[in-house]
Parts: C-alpha cells; structure tokens; sequence
C-alpha cells in the first residue's frame, strides 16, 4: 500500500512543480528524470530509489533537487541500506551523445553512514556536456545532516572518472557477439585482461525480425536473457539484483534466490503476443511484471545499459564498455 500511493504521489508531479514525497519500507521506487532516460521508451521515470529494508526512510524534495535518507537502526556489520541512480547523458570525444548513469549505494555499519559511487556508461573515455539532474543526497545524523555527494559531484563523476575508477575499468571487458549484421544485442562480460579474461555472463535482447527496442517492447514480442558463464558469481549480488528488478517474489526464482547462479544457468524474461512470462530451469510462467523488470535492468544496470544501447544501434559496432567498481 505504501508504495502505491507513493506512486500516485509521483504520478500527480507536473514537470518543474515543487513537491515532495516519502518513501518507507523495503521497495523499489522510479521518479522522474529531466534529463532524458536511456531507452526511448516507458516514458521519463528512470531514476531509480530502493530501500533495502524497513528500517530506512527517504524523502524525495523537488524543490531544492534533495534527496533525504534517515534510518534510526544499529547494525552488526557494514550493510547495503538503499541506493539511488541517476540518469542522465554525455558527449564522447568524436561527438556522439550517450546515456550515462550515475550510481550510489548506501551503507550502514553500527549508526554510522557510508557511500560508495560509480558512473556507468556504454563506451570508455572523458565525457563533456553533461546533462543530469541537479540532485543531492543528504543522510540525517546525530545533531543534523550530512551531504554524501551534491550535484557538482555527480557532475564530475561523468565527466571523468576517478583513478580508481579507470583501473576497475581495465578489469571489465565486454565483447559484441553480433555477427552478419545482426542488430539484436548479444554482449559477453568478463573480468581480467588480455588472455586471462574470465567471461562471467552473457546476455541478450532477442525480438522478432531485429526490431527496434522501442518498437518490440510495444508490441509485445521479446526476451531479455541472461546466462552464468561462471558459477562464481557471488550469491548476495544475485539476491540484490533479483530484489532491485522486481524477481524476488517469483515462485519459479526461489532456488536462484537460495543459492545463486549454477554455471551456464539461463534465466530469461520477456513477452509473447503481449504476455510477459519468466523462464529458469526448464520452466515457464506468466509474469505480468516482464515489462517493468526489463526496463529497470535495461536502465538501471551496467550490463542493461551497455545492451540497451547497443540495441538502439543502426549496425553492429566495436564496444569498449566502461563500469565503475560495483557496475551493475
């Protein structure tokens, strides 16, 4: 309930309307983007906000572009709490305007805050003309507040990555797998360099005759699937993204949840003749949410926005992708 009305909230929000609106309980939530959201399709909510338990509260300031984080509760250990992602874009050095995402997570360890950052964009380099929402992240502490990272900071993120950054990047390759002109997005990501690569995953955005994404999601008819290349993918990055992307809940996903990725394991989400369905194991179920769980990996992760821009793409081209440290 509380996160239907949020949603109704945030449904009633004019472009440039100053308003607010509170966020409570473990959820994921959209608003809306000014900026510009990665796939051209689903409209301008692509920002995201997910609040990992009941414990954290948010409150969401169109007024002064603030987003607010408090949480009362002492905890044993470092531990994800929320995280926010914002969309926006860059020009690359030979001109060409891309999404960009810029990404945090916050963390609680005993009553205190932490934050890590990273941007997430589809090719390498220094990017300029940025165009991102003006949003702060405040947390609430003993005695007031304490701004995690402000707008000129999102900003210079994009712009140029920091030295961590750039090395986690040398790290991640990402192969195009597309061949014969094929336009259906088909990447390959691993970790590591030159012969000692590790491939980890591979997924792709299959619609009928290579359509366009825009148009194939509108229609109805397409799949996004995604297959472990290595059973070592750690168990609590699947739970997380299975939570962020609306899965958790699913019946057919418990084992995933349980235990994680096997080697070569697929799961694919998509819609036939306008039904959405889930697939694992062998199994097939109707999933009303299939749309809303591609669109949020597809804007809302490293390996989604690498293939929704690649599917966007008149031709097959040479990627050379960048992730920050926790790129998804």
């Amino acid at each position: 309930m509380a996160r239907l009305l949020v949603l109704a909230a945030l449904a009633l929000l004019a472009p440039g309307l100053a308003a607010s609106a509170e966020f409570s309980g473990r959820g994921v939530f959209a608003f809306r983007s000014g900026s510009g959201c990665p796939i051209a399709t689903g409209g301008e909510d692509c920002n995201r906000l997910a609040l990992d338990d009941e414990h954290t509260r948010a409150t969401l300031d169109e007024a002064t572009h603030t987003l607010r984080f408090a949480n009362d509760r002492g905890y044993d250990g470092k531990r994800i709490v929320g995280d926010v992602v914002l969309q926006g874009s860059g020009r690359t050095a030979d001109g060409q305007r891309v999404p960009l995402s810029f990404h945090a997570l916050l963390s609680r360890s005993g009553n205190d805050w932490s934050f890590s950052s990273h941007a997430h964009a589809p090719v390498r380099g220094e990017f300029s003309e940025i165009r991102i929402d003006p949003w702060q992240l405040v947390v609430g502490e003993a005695g007031g507040e304490r701004v995690l990272f402000s707008s000129a900071q999102v900003v210079e993120a994009l712009a140029k990555p920091s030295l961590t950054a750039r090395l986690a990047d040398e790290l991640v390759q990402v192969r195009d797998n597309r061949e014969n002109a094929a336009r259906d997005a088909d990447i390959t990501v691993g970790l590591g360099v030159s012969k000692a690569v590790k491939w980890v995953a591979r997924t792709r955005f299959v619609t009928t005759r290579n359509r366009p994404l825009a148009e194939a999601m509108r229609e109805g008819n397409w799949s996004l699937e995604l297959q472990a290349l290595s059973g070592q993918i750690p168990r609590q990055v699947v739970q997380r993204d299975l939570f962020l992307y609306g899965l958790e809940s699913q019946s057919l996903l418990q084992p995933l949840l349980q235990r994680g990725f096997r080697k070569n394991e697929k799961l694919t989400i998509g819609a036939a003749g306008g039904k959405g369905f889930v697939r694992y194991d062998g199994q097939q179920r109707e999933f009303a949410g299939a749309d809303a769980t591609a669109r949020g990996f597809l804007q809302g992760s490293f390996l989604g926005l690498v293939l929704g821009w690649q599917q966007q793409q008149l031709q097959p081209v040479a990627l050379d992708a960048k992730a920050g440290s926790n790129g998804r």
